[in-house]
C-alpha cells in the first residue's frame, strides 16, 4: 500500500514540477504566488476533470483558454485566484463548480444562440483533418466544417467577449442555414477583422508573416482568392505565412515550418502548400540527386 501511495505522490510532483517550468517559460513576469496558483489550477484539471484542458494563457490578460468536452472557452482567472488565496483548502471544490457551471452555461446550449446575436460574431479557423476527426464532436452534433484539402478543414465559432463556442450541425438546422450561408458570414466578418492585413495579403509584393494572436491568422489564407503560385506556411492557427515561391529558400521554409508546427501551441500543418485554383497543394520535398 505504501509503495501506491509513493508512486502516487512521485506523479503528483512530476505534474506539478513540469508545470512549474511551463509557466515560468511562458509567463516569466508572473509573481510566485501566481504562479503557484497556476500550476495548481491546471493540476487540478489535469487529475479530476477528465475532458478539460487547460490550453494556453491568454496574452495581455489574466486568462486562459480552456477546451471543455471539445469546445474552446476562455475564462477570466481573477476570481479564482482570489478564492485559491482567501480559502485554499475548498479550492478543489471551487474548480469542481466552476468546470460544472462552464458545462452547463457554456456549452451545449444550442437553442439559446440565436442567429441575429451570432451573425455579427461568425468567423472562421482553419484546423487539421486530425484535430477535427479527434474533436469534432461532442454531445450529440458534429461540428460544421468545409474541406480545404486532404490534411486541412475550415471550421467556425461563434467569438464573443464570454465565450468561443463551435457551431455544430444542430445551430445551422435550427437557423435554416447551410455550411454555404456560413462560410460567407464567416468570410466577411474575418475580411472586416482587418481591412488593411486583408488587403496586403492580397496584393503580396513579399514574404507575409501574419501573427495578429487573435486566433484568426492561420484562417487568413481564406483571403487569399486563389491567387496561383504563392506559397502558404500555416504551422500553428496563429501563425501564417505567406511568399513568393521566387523569393525564399524552399527547403529551409519546408524544415523551419515542420519545426514550428512541432512545437506550437494550435499545431495545424507541418507542410508548406501551394495556392492552387482547385486549393492548397501541399508541396512535395525534392528527392536528393543520385
Amino acid at each position: 500500500m505504501w509503495l501506491w501511495g509513493l508512486l502516487g505522490w512521485l506523479a503528483v510532483s512530476a505534474v506539478a514540477a513540469l508545470l512549474h517550468h511551463r509557466f515560468q517559460r511562458m509567463q516569466p513576469g508572473f509573481s510566485p504566488e501566481v504562479a503557484a496558483f497556476l500550476v495548481r489550477f491546471e493540476t487540478l484539471i489535469a487529475e479530476q476533470h477528465p475532458g478539460v484542458e487547460f490550453r494556453t494563457m491568454l496574452p495581455e490578460q489574466f486568462a486562459c483558454l480552456l477546451e471543455v468536452d471539445g469546445q474552446e472557452t476562455p475564462l477570466s482567472l481573477h476570481d479564482a485566484f482570489r478564492h485559491e488565496q482567501a480559502f485554499p483548502s475548498g479550492f478543489g471544490s471551487y474548480v469542481t463548480q466552476l468546470i460544472a457551471e462552464i458545462r452547463e452555461v457554456g456549452l451545449d446550449r444550442v437553442g439559446d444562440v440565436d442567429l441575429a446575436i451570432a451573425v455579427a460574431h461568425v468567423l472562421p479557423q482553419v484546423r487539421s483533418r486530425a484535430w477535427l476527426e479527434a474533436r469534432g464532436c461532442f454531445g450529440d452534433s458534429g461540428l460544421v466544417y468545409r474541406r480545404l484539402n486532404d490534411e486541412l478543414v475550415t471550421v467556425y465559432v461563434i467569438d464573443d467577449p464570454q465565450c468561443m463556442v463551435f457551431v455544430c450541425r444542430a445551430h445551422l438546422q435550427r437557423w435554416r442555414k447551410s455550411e454555404a450561408d456560413l462560410h460567407n458570414l464567416a468570410l466577411a466578418n474575418l475580411e472586416r477583422l482587418d481591412p488593411a492585413r486583408r488587403d496586403a495579403l492580397r496584393n503580396v509584393s513579399g514574404p507575409q508573416r501574419v501573427t495578429v494572436g487573435d486566433g484568426y491568422d492561420a484562417a487568413r489564407v481564406l483571403l487569399l482568392d486563389e491567387i496561383e503560385g504563392l506559397l502558404v506556411a500555416i504551422p500553428d492557427r496563429d501563425l501564417l505565412w505567406v511568399g513568393s515561391e521566387s523569393e525564399v529558400d524552399l527547403p529551409s521554409l519546408m524544415a523551419d515550418t515542420e519545426e514550428l508546427a512541432r512545437s506550437a501551441a494550435h499545431p495545424v500543418s507541418p507542410h508548406v502548400f501551394r495556392v492552387r485554383a482547385s486549393g492548397l497543394e501541399a508541396v512535395q520535398a525534392e528527392a536528393p540527386p543520385r
